[in-house]
C-alpha cells in the first residue's frame, strides 16, 4: 500500500518561510534601518595630572586682604574656583582659542578681571568682564589673535571687589601649557563625533580641549559633564549652570 502524501498548499508554505526569514534578518534590518547615533556613551575621566579633591578657600581661592570680603560666607556654596584637573591649577593644551572656565560664587562685586602671561612675565592677555548677580560657572575666549606659542603661562582670575582698594580682590591663579597639536592627533579627531574627540583629547591629557568639548553638549549628555568632573575632583559642580555672561569688553 502506497503511503499517503499530505501536500502542505503553496500559500501557507509561503507564509511558513516568510516568518523563518522574518526571525533571522529582522534584528538585522531594523540595526541597518535605524540612524546612526553621532555620539555613543563613554564613561569619559580624565587621567591623573595632579592632587586632586574639593578645592579648599585657602587654596582654592584668595585674597589680598581680610578685612572686607565682596563674596559669599555660605559654606554650602562652593568657593570662587577654577575648572582645572588638579589643586595646582594646572593644565595643557593645543588650542588656539582657548576657553577658560571658573566658577565665580555669590557676589556682590560686577567686574571681573583675566590676565595671562608668558614665561618672561609679560602680560600677553588682559580682559575685564562684566560678572552676572547669578553664582555659576562662567566661560572666558582668549582668541585666536592672541597668538599663543609653545610654553608655559600663568594665569589669574580676579573679582574685584572694590575697584579703588584692589588688595581687596578676590582671585584664584594657575598656569598652563601651550603645546603644538600633532598630526597624528588631528587625523585622530578628524569628522569624529564630539564624545569620541573629548574622549582622545583626555587621554592626551589636553583639559583644555576636553573640558569645553563636554561643556557644549552638557545640556544633552550631563552625564558626561558630571563624570569628567567627578573624575578630577570638582563634582560639586556637576549641577552647577554655565551662566550666560561674562563677555569680555575688549
Amino acid at each position: 500500500m502506497k503511503k499517503k502524501i499530505t501536500l502542505i498548499p503553496f500559500k501557507k508554505l509561503s507564509i511558513f518561510f516568510y516568518l523563518i526569514v522574518l526571525g533571522v534578518f529582522s534584528p538585522l534590518l531594523s540595526a541597518l534601518s535605524s540612524p546612526l547615533q553621532k555620539d555613543t556613551t563613554i564613561s569619559l575621566e580624565f587621567p591623573n595630572t595632579g592632587n586632586r579633591g574639593a578645592p579648599k578657600k585657602s587654596t582654592g581661592g584668595g585674597t589680598r586682604s581680610e578685612d572686607e570680603t565682596c563674596l559669599s560666607n555660605d559654606e554650602n556654596e562652593p568657593p570662587l574656583v577654577a575648572l582645572m584637573p588638579n589643586r595646582e591649577n594646572k593644565a595643557k593644551t593645543a588650542s588656539e582659542t582657548l576657553s577658560f572656565y571658573g566658577y565665580i560664587p555669590t557676589t556682590t562685586a560686577t567686574e571681573g578681571e583675566f590676565v595671562l602671561v608668558d614665561e618672561d612675565n609679560n602680560e600677553v592677555y588682559y580682559t575685564q568682564f562684566p560678572l552676572s548677580s547669578t553664582p555659576g560657572i562662567i566661560k572666558l575666549e582668549i582668541p585666536k589673535t592672541v597668538a599663543l606659542k609653545p610654553g608655559n603661562y600663568t594665569w589669574s582670575l580676579m573679582i574685584i571687589c572694590d575697584s579703588r582698594y584692589r588688595n581687596r580682590d578676590k582671585y584664584v591663579e594657575g598656569s598652563l601649557e601651550y603645546v603644538v597639536l600633532t598630526e597624528e592627533l588631528e587625523n585622530q579627531i578628524k569628522d569624529k563625533p564630539s564624545l569620541e574627540k573629548a574622549q582622545v583629547y583626555a587621554n592626551e591629557s589636553l583639559w583644555f580641549e576636553t573640558l569645553d568639548t563636554v561643556a557644549k553638549m552638557k545640556e544633552e549628555n550631563p552625564q558626561e559633564w558630571q563624570e569628567l568632573l567627578t573624575s578630577v575632583g570638582l563634582e560639586m559642580l556637576a549641577e552647577v549652570p554655565i551662566v550666560d555672561c561674562c563677555q569680555p569688553d575688549n
